[in-house]
């Protein structure tokens, strides 16, 4: 059976009966679960038997923030609770058990990440089927979710396809489906799928992870202005151990927010590939808060459409007025970075990845050709419902939030939608 949760979406009627017995209690649940970090520290401590978390400490602050707005701005139900508290100590005890591998075997620091190919761009602006795409190439090496959700052991190449911890995370992640009944049509994820590196800055507590399904303001300010480079050094640590035993010859990687930290990522990965994807703001716009209220409708019964609008309509503007300002900074590397449209991605997708491999003289083999061919053919646009929304459904003035983008639109001929 299925109900309504007051806020018009479609959600499993067993969401309302768990959620009671918070309400039965008269505290949404925080006197069974708690949400203070050392008390989720030391579960995670107890559950792996392991206490070092690892030199870098960078995590620390923004994990103590964190907890702080999901106990005092989520506004959680019981069930939100519940996977707030899932996340961040499934987060502590990977992290937990990285670095007791690294400890045991640091020859993995030693391995080298070359030339790795980035994909960023606008949620929406399909960075999720480029990075797809190029995974079916046999050279490129995808992260998937499980691995980064559960990355010790590290993975192995004789049973990277059959590994028990593909299950666990496609529970794990089908368990969103079972919540919102019309989430599949917004996002499909799955253990074994290509997914973003948000999964790995969660291990810094970076706020991507967590700000797309929960109301935390004070948590995302907090790590707003923070250097980021250690995060970006962790995530090489991770991509180091996740190749250890199951190399590639170069790494494919995506993530929408590598596009205002460029300058963070190049310390880093100075060699880096850049492929940036472009589509309309205003229609990437409402796409991205109806999939945010929604996330957020799963851990709170009072999400904010208002809010998460606005936060969208902002969070664009500014993260194409740092990518264009890093585009100036970052001249010496504009050989490393290649711009390409949602709609080329569309039409033509399969001479948009010919593009991306003649601008670094790639070679293109038959057998990537092929099954880039057969991606699209088995992968058709809304095979599993097609996710409404309107940018008439944002409340929002066309002509004034059109004009904020005029400079974007012209530099790189991003084509209008609505």
């Amino acid at each position: 059976m299925t109900m309504e949760n007051g806020n018009g979406f479609r959600q499993g009627d067993w969401v309302k009966s768990i959620n009671a017995l918070g309400k039965g209690l008269g505290d949404d649940g925080r006197s069974m679960i708690s949400l203070d970090p050392s008390v989720i520290m030391g579960a995670a401590v107890e559950n792996t038997g392991l206490s070092y978390f690892g030199e870098d400490d960078w995590f620390v602050e923004p994990l103590h923030a964190l907890c702080n707005a999901l106990e005092t701005e989520a506004q959680l139900t019981l069930l939100g609770r519940l996977m707030a508290r899932h996340e961040v100590q499934s987060l502590l005890q990977n992290r937990l058990r990285v670095e007791d591998t690294l400890k045991q075997n640091p020859e993995i620091l030693d391995e080298p990440i070359e030339n790795p190919i980035f994909v960023c761009g606008l949620g929406r602006s399909g960075t999720t089927v480029l990075h797809e795409l190029l995974s079916e190439d046999p050279a490129h090496r995808v992260p998937q979710l499980w691995e980064m959700r559960h990355s010790v052991p590290p993975p192995e190449s004789a049973t990277y396809d059959s590994d028990p911890r593909i299950d666990i995370a496609d529970r794990e992640i089908a368990l969103l489906d079972k919540i919102d009944l019309d989430f599949s049509t917004m996002h499909v994820n799955a253990g074994n799928k290509p997914n973003e590196c948000i999964f790995l800055f969660g291990l810094q507590f970076l706020g991507d992870f967590f700000l797309g399904q929960y109301n935390v303001p004070s948590f995302v300010m907090a790590t707003a202005a923070k250097d980021l480079t250690p995060v970006y050094a962790y995530h090489k640590k991770m991509l180091q151990l996740l190749q250890w035993k199951h190399p590639g010859e170069r790494w494919v990687l995506k993530c929408p927010a590598h596009l205002a930290r460029l300058d963070f990522l190049f310390q880093v990965y100075p060699d880096a590939r850049i492929v940036v994807t472009h589509r309309d703001p205003l229609r990437v716009m409402s796409s991205m808060s109806n999939l945010t209220t929604h996330l957020k409708a799963m851990r709170s019964e009072v999400p904010n459409a208002a809010g998460d609008m606005w936060a969208a309509a902002f969070g664009e503007k500014m993260l194409l007025d740092e990518y264009m300002s890093l585009r100036e900074k970052l001249s010496d590397k504009s050989d490393q970075i290649i711009d390409l449209r949602y709609q080329d991605l569309m039409t033509d997708s399969l001479s948009t990845v010919r593009k991306i491999y003649d601008h670094w003289e790639l070679p293109f083999s038959e057998e990537a050709e092929q099954r880039v061919k057969a991606y699209m053919e088995s992968n058709p646009q809304g095979q599993h419902g097609k996710h409404q929304y309107s940018f008439n459904d944002t409340g929002l003035d066309l002509a004034e939030e059109r004009a904020k983008f005029t400079d974007y639109q012209e530099r790189f001929g991003v084509p209008s939608e609505v």
